[in-house]
């Protein structure tokens, strides 16, 4: 099976600390680690990870960056074909992490920003051949409509992660199958509070219109809680958290999602999916920074077999 995802490449860097800033505050960092990231990026690099084929396009810009992006292409297994250069910065980031492994950032997209539907029709053949289409918000609307839309004229599945959330073009959530969002992510798109949807025993409803309006499947990640996942006409299955010692939560979502997709293009019971997701998730956690944190296929059935949740 092929996963193609309309992709952003961030040149993450994080510094550790023992707290997260207030405004206007200095504080001395306790690490620091600069590595490629981006979501679309660690949506790729999570999913090839688990032995799933990665295919997807990614704006590079034409900077002293370049060819650092071009190298961790290379070194990863992705091909060149993938990076689309545009003009101007390649896209960056930086994150402070506290000592639970909480995190706030901000992210410069950059080039990511134009990635643009002409992009998406010059490899719509390779577009095709992909069971599975990803993207998140990192990446601006009309890439993302434009390979949407293909992908479900042939029948394939669609997946959008909204983050970092802004209103859904009515035209892509007519065209996605999956939405998977975080708890704070749901109450911005009106889906319900976290914690009406931590203990939801049907879908509220906003989450039932969508349903209702096309949606197969949406998923709710809740962090310590667990995720919540709905479907049409189905009672939500609730999947709890694993209990890790956490280190660092950047990548986590990237990584249940990833976790998401490969169950589902194995044909996988949900429940048996979820479980795979919040594992993947909880794992990514157990290790400062993302790059080098998400787990292999192999590492992931050896913690599943010795997982009480």
């Amino acid at each position: 099976m092929r996963v193609f995802v309309i992709g952003s490449f961030v040149m993450a860097c994080s510094v550790k600390v023992t707290r997260l800033p207030q405004a206007g505050e200095s504080l001395t960092g306790l690490a620091f680690l600069a590595e490629p990231g981006g979501k679309g990026f660690n949506l790729a690099l999570a999913t090839h990870q688990l032995g799933i084929t990665v295919d997807g396009l990614f704006a590079v810009g034409t900077d002293v960056l370049s060819p650092m992006v071009r190298s961790t292409f290379a070194q990863v297994g992705f091909s060149e074909t993938m990076l689309v250069p545009h003009a101007g910065s390649t896209g960056a980031g930086v994150a402070f992490v506290d000592a639970s492994g909480e995190n706030c950032l901000a992210v410069c997209l950059g080039a990511n920003l134009a990635l643009d539907a002409e992009d998406v029709r010059a490899v719509a053949a390779r577009v095709g051949q992909a069971a599975l289409v990803a993207a998140t918000f990192e990446s601006p609307d009309a890439p993302i409509r434009e390979a949407f839309a293909l992908a479900r004229t042939l029948g394939h599945l669609t997946l959008l992660n909204p983050s970092p959330v802004r209103p859904i073009d009515p035209a892509i959530l007519a065209d996605t199958a999956i939405l998977v969002v975080n708890a704070v992510e749901a109450a911005d798109l009106g889906l319900g509070a976290s914690d009406a949807i931590a203990a939801a025993q049907a879908a509220t409803p906003a989450i039932a219109a969508l349903l209702d309006g096309g949606l197969e499947l949406l998923v709710v990640t809740l962090g310590e809680r667990g995720a919540m996942a709905f479907r049409p006409g189905l009672p939500p299955l609730h999947q709890p958290a694993f209990a890790v010692a956490a280190v660092d939560t950047v990548g986590a979502g990237d990584a249940f999602t990833a976790g998401l997709m490969a169950g589902l293009l194995s044909d996988e019971p949900l429940d048996a999916t979820l479980r795979r997701a919040a594992a993947c998730g909880a794992l990514t956690t157990c290790r400062f920074g993302a790059f080098e944190a998400f787990p292999t296929a192999q590492a992931l059935a050896t913690f599943l077999d010795g997982a009480a949740v």
